[in-house]
């Protein structure tokens, strides 16, 4: 037994270690376009990483300025944040890149021209593709894809783990103001927010179209 402790002592520090090493690893190298997400502190966040299984709940376009780097967000209204307040305002300032594969600079500009003419709109708390509102992977989705390039997957949100916790009640509590329920009752309406299709920040990052190229996130 004391043979068995040593190594399972010896695993857990040499995860400590890269653990440490990757929340004080150096910044990556960055790029127009880059794809940068991070644990929210925001109340929803919880909801969030469980329905997708996945620390990313939280997604931004990161982006060169005049005034430094930027990342454009969906965070109620559509904005640039700078990039080290963004990354500070995540869960303890663990963020991931992800970086499109090939992107071409007339692929970058149309990506920011169409996320500029989205700037200023208000935070999506329904999820859905079919009002003016936006929440942030919902942003990547649609500044990317004048570009010819269709990040992450379209999925139903009951495909994702809502049965119960957060998720559900979140689920709930909103479904009571959506604007698509009115006349509904109350399970043709949970019904409804089911089949709602939605691109989560995770399935982006899984896309084949991206590569991750920094996180500092333990494992």
């Amino acid at each position: 037994m004391g043979k068995i402790w040593k190594v399972v002592g010896l695993i857990l520090c040499i995860g400590l270690a890269v653990g440490v090493w990757r929340w004080t690893a150096p910044a990556p190298e960055w790029r127009d376009g880059d794809l940068i997400f991070q644990t929210s502190r925001s109340q929803q966040s919880k909801a969030i990483l469980l329905a997708s299984r996945s620390f990313y709940t939280h997604i931004g376009i990161v982006k060169q300025t005049p005034n430094g780097w930027m990342v454009v967000e969906a965070v109620g209204p559509v904005k640039e944040t700078p990039l080290n307040a963004w990354v500070e305002r995540g869960k303890f300032a663990r963020y991931a890149v992800y970086r499109p594969k090939n992107l071409t600079e007339d692929q970058t500009r149309k990506v920011f021209a169409t996320a500029r003419k989205l700037y200023g709109r208000p935070y999506d708390i329904y999820f859905s593709f079919d009002n003016r509102s936006l929440y942030c992977s919902e942003l990547a989705y649609l500044a990317f894809k004048p570009a010819g390039i269709e990040l992450g997957q379209r999925q139903a949100i009951g495909e994702l783990g809502v049965g119960e916790g957060a998720a559900r009640k979140l689920i709930a509590k909103r479904a009571a103001s959506d604007p698509d329920c009115k006349g509904l009752s109350s399970d043709a309406c949970i019904a409804h927010v089911m089949s709602r299709e939605l691109v989560t920040p995770v399935s982006i990052a899984r896309d084949t179209d991206v590569r991750k190229i920094y996180s500092n996130y333990p494992i």
